[in-house]
């Protein structure tokens, strides 16, 4: 185990091993963090252990969004003497660059349990608890098939990672990791004044509505470009956000996001303004935890951006709220109670067969609640959120295979986003009735093609005055669906059959997403566009998954045509050939 707070190096040895490892995987909380440990890998940017070298010898990547150290882990440029063939698995996307390549990178949902590995990475392992996801990591845990496990995380999970490995016979070692630039908490808050933001802080509020208030609201008053980041919006352009805001020259000079700030995003932040140390819970507003105000507060100073031991600041933006964030600073960290346990197609399959053949998800999902034996630090994930989706596939489930029920209901369709929610319903209807989707039917029948239309042709008409705001919630509502749609794509292939438009249609959502974040300013004047690949040097060839199987057909078919060609038998070496008789012929 590697733990320590945010900015403390704590993926550095776990990276090196891995690019040392004849055979690895890395599975991480993101697509975006998938993305670049792939990339990283096939480049030979990442140094491998047993390989020593200093500073002064390596050209390090700046961009790196990763918690390393201060001793060089990751290069700049290309390196071949280390390229490894590495190929991404993630929900929405697959990248192969060769089909006999030894590493894998991947989201923790896709790691391969059944294949094995020299080296395993598990990135962010504290997520064991994540109400939503906690099951995805507590299965990699349990389940991957490695010589060496790394995981990497805070210090929060230690004591329960111990009592779940408890009866499994594995070492464990645990390294911890100081922090490793100073985190100061000011002695004044802003006391509400917002003209008080400067270059390089970043405000964090808690919903999407509140961010692009007080980016507003910001510009206005100190006449400062914002760039901004949270949940709805997709890993790539918060990748673009995120690079907009480092660039000292583009303009961007403050970040106004939510708590989804921190995780996968390489940020130059100064310093950190909690709006709040409250949120609403979707329920009612709630105190933010100790760990959670670590977390987002443990984001100002990261090593060596703003000189090696400069450190970074927290404070608030009400004077009230600043004694709670001292304290949950200052409070040392509360373990996990419990993992969460999340239930998988096989548990489905298996409990079903002893039930009814009538018997739908909602039913076998029952079983799995009630009768269950759990080990004590585990808890099986809440049903409530789940189980109104689970009663409406069950009233189709005349139509649909328990697999297909259990696929569906598996889908990325937050149940908070009610629109992709209605979409996924949609989405189930048209696939029982007619074993197909196709992309742009789905998005008709969801009520969502109007819309999307309007808001790309606001965008490209660009006049002042117009609903830029509305538009950009109808794209990003498209763009959820459309993940959704391919991550079903790569599970029934053959109903969800738009794999590539869907792939196309994404790109041009993003696009059009950036353009209206651009829109979406109280500051006039052009600004500098900022497209920054988070890994330089030159791409990296790969095929899809439906480029291979297609290439897999063809192979087929040219290998059962020339099956099917008469052949010769070929005379032993000094003898006679017989002339072919004429049936031969």
């Amino acid at each position: 185990m590697h733990v320590g707070p945010t900015n403390s190096g704590k993926t550095h040895n776990a990276l090196r091993a891995l690019a040392a490892a004849r055979t690895g995987a890395y599975a991480g909380p993101l697509r975006l963090l998938a993305h670049e440990i792939w990339e990283r890998l096939n480049k030979g940017q990442i140094i491998p252990a047993g390989v020593d070298v200093t500073k002064e010898e390596v050209d390090e990547d700046p961009e790196i969004n990763f918690d390393v150290g201060p001793q060089p882990v990751i290069r700049k440029d290309v390196d071949k003497r280390y390229a490894r063939p590495c190929n991404m698995v993630t929900g929405e996307e697959q990248k192969i660059v060769d089909l006999n390549a030894t590493l894998i990178s991947c989201t923790v949902e896709m790691l391969p349990v059944g294949r094995r590995f020299d080296v395993a990475v598990i990135d962010e392992i504290q997520l064991l608890g994540d109400s939503d996801r906690g099951g995805a990591w507590l299965r990699a845990l349990l389940a991957v098939n490695a010589e060496e496990v790394h995981l990497c995380g805070e210090e929060t999970a230690v004591p329960l990672v111990r009592s779940l490995l408890g009866a499994t016979g594995d070492e464990i070692v645990v390294n911890r990791y100081e922090r490793l630039t100073p985190l100061r908490v000011e002695d004044e808050s802003l006391k509400g004044d917002l003209t008080k933001v400067k270059k390089g802080d970043c405000l964090v509020a808690f919903s999407r509505k509140q961010v692009f208030a007080m980016r507003k609201r910001i510009e206005q008053l100190n006449g400062v470009r914002c760039a901004v980041a949270y949940g709805r919006l997709p890993p790539e352009l918060r990748s673009e956000q995120a690079a907009l805001f480092n660039d000292p020259d583009s303009g961007y000079d403050v970040l106004v996001g939510t708590d989804a700030i921190g995780m996968g995003l390489n940020l130059k932040i100064k310093r950190i303004i909690l709006k709040s140390v409250s949120k609403f819970n979707g329920v009612r507003k709630v105190p933010l935890s100790s760990s959670q105000i670590k977390q987002i507060a443990g984001r100002a100073g990261r090593y060596g951006l703003h000189g090696d031991n400069a450190g970074g600041f927290a404070t608030t933006l009400e004077q009230s709220d600043l004694a709670t964030l001292r304290e949950a600073l200052a409070e040392p960290f509360k373990p996990l109670k419990e993992a969460r346990l999340t239930l998988f197609n096989p548990t489905y399959q298996a409990i079903s067969k002893v039930l009814p053949r009538s018997a739908g998800v909602l039913t076998i999902a029952d079983v799995m609640f009630y009768v269950s034996k759990l080990h004590p630090t585990c808890e099986l994930e809440e049903m409530q959120k789940t189980r109104k989706l689970f009663s409406f596939l069950t009233e189709l489930q005349g139509d649909l295979t328990v697999s297909d029920q259990m696929v569906l209901q598996l889908a990325p369709a937050p149940t908070a986003d009610l629109a992709t929610q209605h979409a996924l319903r949609v989405a189930a209807r048209m696939y029982s009735e007619n074993l197909r989707v196709k992309l742009m039917d789905l998005l008709k029948n969801a009520n969502l093609l109007g819309d999307y239309k309007e808001a790309v042709h606001v965008v490209a008409r660009r006049k002042e005055g117009w609903n830029y705001q509305g538009a950009l919630d109808a794209l990003e509502t498209t763009h959820k669906v459309i993940v959704m749609y391919l991550w079903l794509s790569y599970r029934l292939p053959v109903g969800f059959m738009d794999q590539e438009e869907a792939f196309k249609l994404r790109d041009s959502v993003e696009k059009a997403m950036q353009d209206c974040l651009e829109l979406i300013s109280a500051v006039e004047g052009n600004q500098k566009k900022h497209k920054k690949p988070v890994v330089s040097g030159e791409k990296v060839a790969f095929k899809t998954r439906a480029q291979v199987y297609a290439e897999a057909v063809q192979r087929r078919a040219q290998n059962a045509q020339a099956a099917s060609q008469p052949t010769y038998a070929q005379p032993h070496s000094g003898a006679k050939a017989d002339k072919p008789s004429t049936a031969t012929q």
